[in-house]
């Protein structure tokens, strides 16, 4: 009968729990686990955002970097259709440039996705190839030199049934006059000088820019990233050595006679230096 009491008392003993043990592990592990694993998830998919923000970042530099090769070899294969004719003499000068065939890509950049190269607010130093404002001035200004040859090609080519028996021969000012008129002389020497200054210091503009943006570039994007998925394109210009014409084309063309073009437009010598001046 004791027997029969003893077994019953330790079965009821056998109910009472420990709550550490049979409640708050249990339910503790699961929280952990689950908070681990949600940790684990976020910063996976933080990562992998990361990473598609730094592969993006890749594609639109060297986009950027493409464009403006492809607006170097532009700007070259329009001077190369007078490099080295160019003297000071402005009626010459007008005369010697022919009709230009155009590159019918302009050069279209979305700067908004270059935004992260700016500096960060409070920064003092400047660099161009950081500003984004500079940067979209040097493309701008090649889509409306475009602009310019395609106008100077009409005035040319529309010229040309009338100066066509008179090309190898020399043509004084007084001659050109009476073919077409004090205007078109004065018109066509504009749009002329324009031309040419414009794509001198674009040419040099655009490869100084091919140089240094490259070098900005790279300190923009996570290296673990350009390692892991593709390299930003590092550009390398001709030098002088080994390539002495890729070099020479990049010179400017001697420059305009000023005295006699003051006399050709009628106009201040100062106040034509300013209209040809740099751009850059």
């Amino acid at each position: 009968m004791s027997s029969d009491v003893e077994l019953i008392v330790n079965a009821i003993e056998g109910l009472h729990t420990n709550i550490i043990k049979d409640y708050i592990l249990p339910v503790g592990s699961v929280l952990v686990s689950g908070a681990l694993g949600a940790g684990v998830a976020y910063y996976s998919v933080d990562r992998q955002e990361k990473t598609r923000i730094e592969i993006s970042k890749i594609q639109n530099l060297n986009n950027t970097l493409l464009i403006a090769m492809d607006v170097r070899m532009s700007l070259i294969s329009i001077k190369q259709n007078y490099f080295g004719l160019i003297c000071d003499e402005p009626i010459k000068r007008m005369l010697t440039v022919p009709p230009i065939i155009l590159s019918e890509r302009e050069a279209n950049i979305d700067f908004s996705s270059l935004s992260f190269i700016a500096p960060s607010t409070g920064d003092g130093s400047f660099n161009k190839w950081s500003s984004i404002e500079y940067i979209s001035t040097i493309f701008s200004n090649y889509n409306s030199l475009l602009s310019l040859w395609s106008k100077r090609n009409e005035m040319i080519t529309s010229l040309t049934p009338k100066l066509k028996p008179y090309f190898g021969q020399p043509l004084s000012y007084q001659m050109l006059q009476q073919l077409i008129g004090d205007g078109l002389i004065s018109q066509l020497s504009d749009l002329t000088e324009r031309a040419l200054h414009m794509t001198d210091d674009l040419l040099i503009e655009v490869s100084a820019f091919l140089v240094g943006f490259s070098e900005v570039a790279k300190t923009k994007v996570e290296k673990r990233v350009v390692k892991k998925f593709g390299n930003i394109l590092s550009v390398t210009l001709p030098n002088s050595k080994d390539f002495p014409k890729a070099v020479e084309i990049v010179t400017k063309v001697p420059e305009v006679n000023y005295k006699l073009l003051s006399q050709l437009h009628g106009r201040p010598e100062p106040e034509l230096r300013e209209r040809y001046r740099e751009i850059y």
